[in-house]
C-alpha cells in the first residue's frame, strides 16, 4: 500500500493555556444561516484542478482509483501526483509501474509501441477530452528532498529543465508541469516515523533560486517549441511561508498558482480547529504572535494577501479544497464548544493514515459514513463556513470539507474574481453517491455537460529529410486529440507510429514519398498532403568545426565548446596532444591542476572519414583559493570553507563528515558559494 503524501502547511505547534472564550457563533448541521452571504450564481471560465495520486490504484481508502475513474466531464485540469527530482536533478516518476506499466482498460496490449499504465490512460482520455489539461505535479510533501540542491546553481537547474523539455516532447499529451515544492526557504527534516517522508532542505537562497527556476523553465518552453505548455505551482496557505518567496516576480512566468488553503490546523497542535476555514472566526484561540494564525491562517486572508501585497492577478489564483479530514482524539469536553476550540492530544487513525503516524485523515467517502454513525454529531461554524464532526463520548473531533462548504468556497472564488478551485485529492471523493464534492464544485464553477468526442484533424507540418544514404527522417506536428498516427510510405500504410519516424535500410539516391493521418477512438483524419525526399547518394567527409572556445569553469575544470557540423556523427578532441575520440560539445576537461594551461583542437567525424583539425585554443584553470578540499571523517565548524569538484562550499551546520555526505549531496550542511 502506498503512503498518502498529503500536502501540509507547516504550522507552529504552540501549547495554548486554557483561555476563557465567548462561545463561537455556531449552527447545527440543519441550520442554513451564514454571516457571510454569498452569491449563488454559477461562474464562467473557472478552473477546477484535481490532483490524482498515482498510488490511488493500490488503496481501498482511495477507492482503488485509476485514471479511467476520473469524471473527465467535470474537471478542467488533472494534476498527476507525483513525479520527483531525482539525485541527478532530473525529472523522474515515483512509481514507474503505476505510471507506465500497469494494465488499465485503455492501456494494455503487448505491442512494443504501446504506452501502458496511467500515462496510457491519459493519452486515451486526452483524445476524448482535448480541452482538459493534464499536468505532472512534481514534489509534494514527501518527495521534495532535491528541490533545494537542484535550484541552487544554474547548471543544476539546466539539468532539471532539460529533462522536463525531453519529457514533454516524449509525451505530447501532457500539457505541462506543476512545481509542488513544500516549501522554498524552509529547512525541513523528515518527519520521525514516516518511512516515505524524505524531508525538504531549504535556506534563504531559495528565494531568488525559486524565481530563477520559474523564469528559466518558461524560457526553455519558449526556446524549444513548447510555448503552449503550462507552468503552475502549489503555493503555501500560510502568509509567513509566502514571504520567503517572490510572488510579485515569479507569478509573471506562471499560468496559475494553486494555493494550498488546507492543513492549516491538525493534531500537530493541542487545540481543535478548522483545517481549511474560509473566513476567520473571532473566537479562535490561536495565537496572533509571532505568527498571526488566528486572523491570517484562512482562505480569505491568504488569497487576498497574494493580490494586495504581491499584486498577483486574482484570476491566476486557485483556492484549495480538502477532500479529506484531519482529526483529534482525547478531546476535553469541558473546554471549547461541542468539540471545537477544545483541548486535545493526539489523533485518531483515519482510513488514509499510517497507523504509526496518524493524523485523523479520512477520505470524504469515509466521513460520509461517520456522519451516519451513532454518537457523531455534525456542526457548522457560521463564521468560517465549514463543518466539523464530534463524538463527545469517544472524545474525537474531525475537521473537513462537505458539499455545503465546498459550495461556499466556490461562491467565495466567484465573488472575488479568483481563478478557480483545486482539490486534494479526487480519489477521496465518494463514487457511491456520485462524487458529491466533485459534482458540487463542477456545478458551482459552471463545468460539465455531455462532451461528444470528435475525430482528429489532419496533421500539419509534414517534413521528410534525408539523414544519410540509407535513411530519411519524417516529422509532423502533433494533433491534440490524436492517440496515434498512420504513415503511408510509398503507398504502404504503417499504423501506430509517432513523430519523428525513421525510414531506414534504403538505397542510396532513392526517392520516397510520405503522407500521414491522425487516429483516435472516434476514427481517423483525412490524409495530409504528400511530401517526398531522396536519400543521399554518398557520404562526404565533414567540414572542419568552427567556433572552438575553451573557458575555465573552476580550479580543476575547463569547458570546451564548438559549433556542430551538419553531416558529422561524432567528434575527436585533442587535449594537450592526446586525442580523445567520440566526444560531443560541450566537453568538460576535468581533474586538472589549479592555474594550469591546456590546449585543445577538434575535428568532425563520420563514416567517410574525419575533417582536418580546427585551429587550437588554450585556457587556464582558475587559481587556487587556498581552501582545502572536502574530506570525509573531518570535523567542520559553521562557516568553514571547502572545495569539492571545483566549487567552494560554506558549512551551514557543525558536523563530522562521512562518506556520502559530500557537499552537493547534503545542502542542509553545505551552501555553494
Amino acid at each position: 500500500m502506498k503512503k498518502i503524501s498529503l500536502k501540509k502547511v507547516i504550522s507552529i505547534a504552540i501549547s495554548l493555556s486554557v483561555l476563557s472564550l465567548a462561545a463561537p457563533t455556531l449552527t447545527s448541521a440543519t441550520a442554513s444561516a451564514s454571516t457571510n452571504t454569498s452569491l449563488t450564481t454559477q461562474a464562467a471560465a473557472k478552473r477546477f484542478v484535481v490532483y490524482f495520486p498515482n498510488w490511488g490504484m493500490y488503496s481501498a481508502a482511495h477507492n482503488s482509483m485509476s485514471v479511467d475513474n476520473i469524471p473527465w466531464d467535470k474537471v478542467t485540469v488533472v494534476n498527476h501526483a507525483f513525479f520527483t527530482v531525482d539525485s541527478t536533478y532530473k525529472l523522474a516518476s515515483t512509481d514507474e509501474y503505476a505510471d507506465y506499466q500497469a494494465t488499465f482498460p485503455h492501456s494494455g496490449g503487448w505491442n512494443p509501441g504501446d504506452l501502458r499504465g496511467h500515462f496510457g490512460e491519459y493519452k486515451y482520455y486526452k483524445s476524448l477530452y482535448p480541452n482538459v489539461k493534464i499536468l505532472v505535479s512534481i514534489g509534494g510533501w514527501t518527495r521534495g528532498e532535491n528541490f533545494h540542491a537542484m535550484a541552487s546553481t544554474a547548471a543544476n537547474r539546466a539539468t532539471f529543465i532539460n529533462s522536463v523539455v525531453s519529457f514533454l516532447k516524449q509525451y505530447p499529451f501532457i500539457d505541462g508541469i506543476d512545481i509542488d515544492w513544500e516549501y522554498p526557504g524552509v529547512n525541513r527534516t523528515a518527519a520521525p516515523g514516516d518511512q516515505y517522508d524524505r524531508g525538504c532542505p531549504g535556506g534563504p537562497e531559495d528565494k531568488q533560486n525559486y524565481t530563477s527556476l520559474m523564469q528559466e523553465i518558461r524560457q526553455a518552453y519558449n526556446n524549444n517549441g513548447l510555448s503552449g505548455k503550462l507552468l503552475t505551482i502549489a503555493a503555501p496557505g500560510g502568509y509567513d511561508k509566502v514571504d520567503l518567496t517572490q510572488p510579485d516576480v515569479y507569478s509573471q512566468y506562471l499560468d496559475w498558482i494553486n494555493v494550498m488553503t488546507y492543513d492549516i490546523h491538525g493534531a500537530f497542535e493541542n487545540t481543535t480547529n478548522h483545517q481549511s476555514a474560509i473566513y476567520a472566526n473571532p473566537n479562535d484561540p490561536s495565537p496572533t504572535s509571532p505568527i498571526d494564525i488566528k486572523n491570517k491562517y484562512n482562505t480569505d486572508y491568504i488569497m487576498k494577501y497574494f493580490v494586495n501585497k504581491y499584486h498577483v492577478p486574482a484570476d491566476k489564483l486557485n483556492a484549495g479544497s480538502p477532500f479529506y479530514s484531519r482529526g483529534w482524539k482525547n478531546v476535553d469536553k469541558t473546554t471549547g464548544t461541542n468539540g471545537l476550540f477544545a483541548k486535545a492530544s493526539g489523533a485518531p487513525v483515519g482510513n488514509l493514515d499510517d497507523p504509526n503516524n496518524p493524523g485523523g485523515q479520512n477520505s470524504y467517502s469515509q466521513m460520509l459514513q461517520l456522519e451516519k454513525t451513532s454518537g457523531y454529531v455534525k456542526y457548522r461554524d457560521s463564521y468560517s463556513q465549514v463543518p466539523w464532526l464530534y463524538n463527545s463520548s469517544l472524545g474525537i473531533m474531525y475537521t473537513y470539507e462537505d458539499a455545503t462548504s465546498a459550495a461556499a468556497r466556490c461562491d467565495y472564488v466567484i465573488n472575488n474574481g479568483f481563478g478557480g478551485v483545486i482539490a486534494w485529492d479526487i480519489s477521496n471523493d465518494d463514487p457511491a453517491t456520485g462524487m458529491p464534492l466533485t459534482s458540487t464544485i463542477a456545478s458551482k464553477l459552471g463545468i460539465g455537460g455531455i462532451v461528444t468526442p470528435t475525430a482528429p484533424t489532419v496533421p500539419t507540418g509534414l517534413i521528410a529529410t534525408a539523414a544519410s544514404t540509407s535513411q530519411i527522417n519524417v516529422t509532423w506536428g502533433s494533433v491534440s486529440n490524436a492517440t496515434s498516427y498512420d504513415l503511408e510510405v510509398d503507398g504502404t500504410v504503417i499504423t501506430n507510429v509517432s513523430s519523428p519516424y525513421a525510414h531506414n535500410n534504403l538505397v542510396a539516391g532513392s526517392t520516397h514519398s510520405y503522407r500521414v493521418r491522425a487516429v483516435n477512438s472516434v476514427g481517423t483524419s483525412a490524409w495530409s498532403t504528400a511530401v517526398s525526399a531522396k536519400t543521399a547518394t554518398s557520404v562526404t567527409v565533414p567540414a572542419v568545426p568552427t567556433g572552438l572556445s575553451a573557458a575555465a569553469a573552476s580550479t580543476s575544470q575547463i569547458n570546451v565548446t564548438w559549433s556542430t557540423v551538419s553531416n558529422s556523427t561524432s567528434y575527436d578532441i585533442e587535449v594537450d596532444g592526446a586525442v580523445v575520440t567520440n566526444v560531443t560539445s560541450p566537453y568538460a576537461n576535468n581533474n586538472l591542476a589549479a592555474s594550469s594551461t591546456h590546449t585543445y583542437r577538434v575535428r568532425a567525424v563520420n563514416s567517410a572519414g574525419a575533417s582536418a583539425w580546427s585551429g587550437s585554443v588554450s585556457a587556464k584553470t582558475q587559481a587556487s583559493t587556498g581552501i582545502s578540499a572536502w574530506a570525509p571523517n573531518t570535523y567542520y565548524a559553521v562557516g568553514a570553507l571547502v572545495t569539492y569538484n571545483g566549487i567552494t562550499y560554506s558549512c551551514r551546520q557543525a558536523h563530522t563528515s562521512l562518506v556520502g555526505w559530500e557537499p552537493p549531496n547534503v545542502p542542509a550542511l553545505w551552501l555553494a558559494q
